[in-house]
């Protein structure tokens, strides 16, 4: 059995680009959470039993509050880093998009899937970044 859950279209503005024109200015982001996690249906209904979604939505609106990026790749590994720090979270495919970089299309940006064992792998490598 495979239990998800999933922040959807959360979008948050951020201070990203390498573009002269982008420095100094908040763009809007999107992002998309899909976690596999260990347990879905909790025994009681108690918060505490289950993986809250405002942990998510917290961490990555404190990362992104000050921080300046210059790529979506490299947000995107911070975003992962988040998604990991809670224990109950098995696997994960994180997405970011710029909605509004073209005026003909619906954003640019990256997704990253990968289970917990795999994102160790990377870190003990130091194949993923750690800063």
């Amino acid at each position: 059995m495979q239990a998800r859950i999933f922040l959807r279209d959360f979008e948050v503005p951020c201070f990203i680009g390498i573009h002269d024109f982008e420095r100094g200015v908040r763009q809007r982001m999107r992002f998309q959470f899909a976690l596999t996690v260990a347990r879905l249906v909790p025994a009681a209904d108690r918060i505490e039993l289950v993986l809250d979604y405002d942990y998510l939505r917290q961490q990555t609106l404190a990362l992104v509050a000050e921080r300046v990026f210059d790529t979506q790749e490299y947000l995107l590994g911070k975003l992962v880093d988040i998604v990991f720090s809670h224990p109950d979270v098995l696997a994960a495919t994180v997405e970011t998009c710029k909605p509004d970089v073209y005026p003909d299309s619906g954003g640019v940006g990256c997704s990253l899937s990968l289970t917990r064992e795999e994102w160790q792998q990377l870190r003990q490598s130091g194949q993923w970044w750690q800063q």
